[in-house]
């Protein structure tokens, strides 16, 4: 629960003209040094603009022998339509210019394709031995962040705030505003072309800002100029990937403008399984938005005050702060509003992306006509490590069955048209509160709703396709080498205060720390080369955490909460010699609710059916203050390359606010 606080009368009274209580539909609030009014999405037409169907890029397979070469450029956009409609689908005009409202966003243009917003996916194919016609993926990333008249940018889309980057409440220095990298997310990489958050690139293709590696922080050297190439080898299987950006301390601005896009991997157990594919194969990446009235990008940035209620500046410039947190009041699925997709009566694959800032989505189909889904229409074959060694049947027909996706979880589903009549319109519904779990509740006719399928279209040839029950059997990693205790914690700043024009409250600036340490302290998680290890990551917060860990894969072993007493935190005031967490023996009970009863299959104390198989995010139980008990999930994988990768909370804000921590392996 955070806290409130009367500082300085006057600061506050100026702030609270800016900011109009707790209706966020539309609110005049404060957004970097300006003021802004954003648009009401309850005047928005939902299910009316055609969802979006994501290009795949063709591969250039002469330029690198024996290698796919993309070339990967990030760009800004002017005009973007994110089908922002009146609810009779005339355009929003801007008060401004008199002209429909339109965005300026960051996307990726690959190969060519040039999407505007996100980017166009890349598919490729395992090289693991056993397999055929998979090579290595080389990527040649660019930063071509420019205007409209072709100048390079300097100033970014959003606010930047230059407290939370590196050491918390230090400045970024002479860092730049428009700074990228690159990280393949689930991919088995080396560390050089992981997407290290400190080896970013410019868009100044003079810029003389390139560093020589680092080998106590392991940070890879950082290139001059605004190209950097990455190889990606695939010796892993079939999954749903994604790359991103990943920059130090931006990371949630820079996905929030744009950069984000699929990377497919192919190999012959997803061959042999006769699955819907092509045409009928569709990746939604679904994200939540909030918007100006002029159409911009609004991405919350509040005052950050000093403890007499003064304004705290940077290089005698005021600093603007983004929440813990960020929620938009518009459902975006590929680039568009609340999108609606015509489909044929027969079965469709579905690769969902949960690509937002702060928000988990908990999703379940509701039919036009009132009538329950029925059995069969709906089943997850695979998660964010791929296939699943067992289907789920029926998750999400329901309310009270959703099929919950945090931050950065991917689901492989597939929803079965014929098992409705011809004309019935079904909506994709969502109620997880936010934050998650114990936040608010949603608004049903906004952020509780994703996008429509209509059952509209003629049936083009006949389906043979089939739902895998068991799609992949999965060798388990064995025994440990080794147990790793490991902690998330929620602390306050006392020297820094934010300003809430929502809520009209003033509160200390969360810290939210791994192990209690700030991003650049001492390594702590050193492994061996080829080690099994099992972690078990501790919550200490009143919110579940989406905790991901670059290079592996890894089983999620077992989830619970800690007896009250049984758990030591980590102790960072020493980050040459910091006291780790540990907790008693017999103070893991897994399967068990804080208040010791036995956890039901849907609590989130209890590990998942969806959650079996191997995964690269984990969702994190949260901790029961009034209890004094603690969530906590055990993982296991083998850490197989040498090199320094990241450990982080994949709730981007709380990536950005530090909650993200190197590792190595050697």
């Amino acid at each position: 629960m955070k806290k409130c606080y009367a500082i300085s009368l006057l600061i506050f009274s100026v702030l609270m003209i800016s900011g109009c209580g707790k209706n966020t539909d539309k609110i005049t609030v404060v957004e970097g040094a300006s003021k802004t009014v954003l648009l009401n999405p309850l005047a928005l037409q939902q299910f009316a603009a055609p969802l979006p169907i994501i290009p795949v890029a063709t591969p250039d397979t002469t330029t690198v022998p024996g290698s796919e070469y993309y070339t990967v450029i990030a760009e800004q956009t002017s005009g973007y339509d994110f089908g922002l409609r009146t609810k009779d689908g005339s355009e929003f005009i801007n008060p401004a210019t008199g002209a429909p409202i339109r965005t300026t966003v960051w996307g990726y243009t690959t190969n060519g394709i040039k999407a505007g917003y996100l980017g166009a996916t890349i598919e490729a194919r395992s090289t693991l031995s056993g397999e055929t016609g998979g090579k290595p993926v080389q990527v040649k990333y660019t930063n071509n962040l420019k205007d409209a008249t072709g100048n390079l940018l300097t100033k970014h889309l959003l606010t930047v705030d230059p407290t939370v980057v590196g050491a918390m409440g230090g400045a970024m220095g002479n860092d730049p505003e428009i700074r990228i990298v690159t990280h393949l997310h689930g991919g088995h990489v080396d560390a050089a072309s992981d997407g290290h958050p400190n080896a970013w690139i410019t868009n100044d293709p003079a810029g003389m800002t390139g560093l020589p590696a680092d080998p106590i922080s392991g940070r890879p050297a950082r290139p001059d100029g605004n190209t950097v190439t990455y190889t990606y080898d695939n010796s892993q299987i079939a999954n749903h990937l994604w790359y991103h950006d990943h920059a130090m301390g931006i990371t949630r601005l820079n996905v929030y403008a744009g950069l984000a896009a699929n990377y497919l991997l192919r190999d012959s157990v997803e061959d042999s399984l006769n699955v819907p594919k092509g045409a009928y194969e569709i990746p939604l990446v679904i994200q939540d938005k909030s918007f100006n009235e002029d159409g911009s990008l609004h991405y919350d940035s509040n005052a950050l005050l000093n403890p007499d209620g003064t304004q705290q500046m940077v290089d005698g410039k005021t600093v603007f702060t983004s929440n813990p947190e960020f929620f938009g009041n518009v459902i975006t699925v590929n680039g568009k509003a609340w999108p609606k997709l015509d489909v044929e009566p027969r079965k469709y694959r579905f690769r969902i992306l949960n690509g937002s800032d702060s928000r988990f989505y908990n999703m379940w189909l509701e039919r036009s006509d009132g009538l329950p889904i029925p059995a069969g229409a709906i089943t997850q074959i695979g998660n964010d490590g791929g296939f699943l060694p067992a289907a789920v049947n029926n998750i999400g027909d329901g309310p009270g069955n959703g099929l919950l996706l945090a931050l950065a979880e991917r689901a492989d589903v597939i929803i079965d048209f014929t098992k409705f009549p011809a004309g019935t319109s079904i909506t994709v519904r969502n109620d997880a509160h936010t934050p998650y779990p114990n936040g608010d509740d949603v608004n049903p006719s906004t952020t509780g709703r994703i996008m429509q399928f209509t059952i509209s279209k003629i049936l083009v040839g006949i389906d043979t396709t089939v739902v895998p029950a068991t799609p992949r059997v999965l060798t388990p990693y064995g025994n440990p080498n080794n147990t790793r205790f490991v902690d998330l914690q929620e602390t306050e700043e006392d020297s820094a205060f934010v300003f809430d024009p929502y809520s009209g409250a003033i509160a200390k600036r969360l810290m939210i720390l791994l192990n209690g340490l700030p991003f650049d302290a001492p390594i702590t998680e050193n492994i061996l080369l080829n080690d099994v290890e099992d972690w078990v990551i501790i919550n200490n917060t009143v919110d579940m955490h989406p905790m991901h860990l670059h290079l592996v894969h890894f089983e999620v072993v077992e989830k619970g909460s800690i007896a009250p007493g049984a758990y030591m935190p980590a102790d960072g005031s020493d980050v040459l010699h910091p006291i780790m967490p540990t907790v008693a023996a017999g103070g893991l009970r897994p399967s068990v609710n804080p208040d010791g009863t036995a956890a039901d299959p849907y609590s989130p104390y209890t590990l998942q059916p969806q959650e079996y198989g191997h995964k690269d995010t984990v969702r994190v139980p949260p901790a029961d203050e009034l209890i004094g008990s603690q969530g906590y999930v055990k993982i296991r994988a083998k850490f197989d390359r040498i090199g320094t990768y990241m450990w982080h909370c994949h709730i981007l804000a709380h990536e950005d606010h530090e909650m993200m921590r190197p590792f190595r392996v050697q």
